[in-house]
């Protein structure tokens, strides 16, 4: 249990950084030599341990290892002095800028940057000076400066922000960078000192011609190493054969397979592991993919942007500086684990639509008996209807009209039963007639129909299709008004193109956002049926040339339309 729960894990690591450094600072005040600089140097080496990035938080130490541990801390201390100093300050300014690259948040990159010029500035102008005393290269002014203005930094890097949350986990240090800025500080002292003994000039002067000429050396050969985009220079060459950078690809791989088991949508699964992408990537800032829901962002979007292609997943990220070969290797491994976990949630999720369709086959084919044996009664009782003189001529009427098309009807369902997987060609009827046959069925005091003059003498192509759509939208407004009574509706037939379209509107409530989301994609959970009457409709729809969309859905107007897909 944490000692002080309330703080985050990101915070409780800053802090012990920050003490970690102040109380190296305390023993550059009172000396290395001194018995109380000692017993401070055991301190600063205890609060190391628990900042020190290398190994995991938590980690329990065997007895070999902490009987190691007191020897190296007795030791250094034991022969503690200025020049065991400067080679430890060295040795944390490497650690430190193996680190500061690899943060995404402007705050922590701008905290370690001003803890890596403390130590730098301290080796060079406070412990140098003062383990070569001898040698009359120290600078009082200049040692009195960084002694008495560093904790205006200390001051600093305690204001700074904190940025965003990290979850507890072993951090990551670039070995190249720390061992780059080592040896560059190792380089920047011995030039020094070499200038200063051989030229017989101050400290002070020949340090800050050695930072001009190191300064200068540094530009020249940043621009060997990438001169052009054309011509890769020598950091392509160096990087075919140095493979150093571990990022965490199996903490990657451990969070993508816990998001799996609770997650069982693809596109949500892929939206909550790409939030994560920044956090568990070093130096992954943002980004976007594309997937079933068109184009999604995450993250920021300023900055290089590196996109990968695998299989259904397109997935760029965004990082803060131009990723090396090493890098970019990474980040395509990350990439394809990330694809290759949406596609099994894909293919989960279409084998469950494909489970679900073949139990409604099934179903209809134990009903494609009952179908028959009512398609014969029809047949005789349309036989009889039409053979009929005396009976009433508005009864004789209606059921000259309603019956053939109900046998049609059945019939066409006979077929699609029959052979579910042949496609079924709609009969075509004039616009007039069929929507005139639709008002005669569903006309009451709550809904009202109306078609535009353009229909004209045009044509509904499959009137199964049209009579299909309308009947499932209309019967859907019913069972609202079950629980909103009094929802008013409207029945449009209109034209566009010189085609026909047909829309449905009513002013009850909306539909909810998740199931407007799906409602023509899958089924949807339903009290009333199978949940497929829509999806079915919009399937058939498709085939046909048309399509079925929510044209507006809010509170008081609920409008489904049916319109050609051109």
């Amino acid at each position: 249990m944490p000692v002080l729960p309330h703080i985050s894990f990101a915070a409780r690591r800053r802090w012990l950084f920050l003490g970690f450094l102040l109380v190296l600072h305390l023993v550059f005040l009172l000396g290395p030599i001194t018995p109380l600089g000692k017993v401070l140097f055991l301190s600063h080496i205890g609060l190391g341990l628990l900042w020190q990035p290398f190994v995991q938080p938590r980690r329990r130490l065997g007895i070999w290892g902490t009987i190691a541990v007191l020897i190296c801390a007795g030791l250094a201390t034991y022969f503690l002095n200025w020049g065991v100093l400067a080679i430890w300050a060295m040795l944390l300014a490497g650690v430190v800028g193996g680190k500061v690259f690899l943060f995404p948040d402007r705050g922590e990159r701008l905290f370690h940057l001003i803890a890596l010029g403390y130590l730098a500035t301290a080796v060079l102008a406070l412990i140098l000076p003062q383990a070569l005393a001898a040698t009359s290269l120290a600078e009082p002014l200049l040692i009195n400066l960084v002694l008495f203005l560093a904790p205006v930094a200390f001051f600093i890097m305690a204001l700074l922000p904190l940025g965003q949350v990290r979850q507890e986990r072993a951090e990551v240090v670039d070995f190249i960078y720390g061992m780059f800025v080592f040896l560059l500080l190792a380089v920047i002292v011995l030039g020094s000192l070499s200038f200063a003994l051989l030229f017989k000039v101050n400290y002070l002067e020949a340090l800050l011609v050695t930072l001009g000429l190191v300064a200068g050396l540094l530009l020249l050969l940043g621009w060997i190493w990438n001169p052009s985009s054309s011509f890769g220079g020598l950091g392509s060459a160096v990087a075919q054969h140095v493979m150093s950078l571990g990022l965490p690809i199996e903490e990657w791989l451990e969070s993508l397979a816990a998001l799996a088991e609770r997650e069982e949508d693809p596109e949500h699964f892929l939206a909550l592991a790409c939030a994560e992408l920044p956090q568990r990537m070093p130096g992954v800032v943002g980004g976007d993919w594309h997937g079933d829901a068109g184009l999604q962002t995450f993250g920021e979007q300023q900055g290089h942007h590196t996109r990968f292609q695998h299989g259904r997943l397109s997935l760029g990220l965004v990082s803060r500086i131009k990723p090396g070969p090493t890098m970019l290797w990474h980040y395509g491994l990350a990439a394809r684990l990330l694809a290759e976990f949406h596609l099994g949630k894909w293919r989960a999720q279409e084998l469950q639509r494909l489970s679900y369709l073949e139990a409604i086959h099934e179903t209809g084919a134990r009903v494609t008996h009952d179908v028959k044996n009512l398609l014969q009664s029809l047949d005789t009782l349309c036989a009889a209807a039409r053979q009929e003189n005396e009976a009433s001529p508005r009864f004789m009427g209606l059921m000259r009209r309603q019956l053939p098309e109900i046998a049609s009807r059945l019939r066409q369902t006979l077929t699609k039963l029959a052979a579910p997987r042949e496609a079924v060609t709609g009969e075509p009827m004039a616009a007039g007639h069929w929507f005139a046959s639709l008002e005669s069925r569903y006309a009451d005091s709550l809904t009202v129909f109306s078609v535009a003059d353009e229909v004209g003498t045009l044509a509904v192509p499959d009137a199964a299709l049209f009579s299909s759509v309308a009947e499932n939208l209309l019967q859907n407004i019913a069972l609202k008004r079950i629980a909103h009574p009094g929802i008013q509706t409207e029945v449009r037939l209109g034209e566009v193109s010189g085609k026909v379209w047909f829309a449905v509107t009513d002013d009850g409530p909306a539909m909810p956002q998740e199931v407007a989301a799906i409602l023509f994609s899958r089924p949807v959970p339903s009290e009333n049926g199978l949940g497929v009457g829509l999806y079915q409709c919009a399937r058939l729809a498709g085939q046909a040339g048309y399509r079925l969309v929510i044209e507006e859905n809010r509170d008081g107007c609920v409008c489904l339309r049916l319109a050609p897909a051109d």
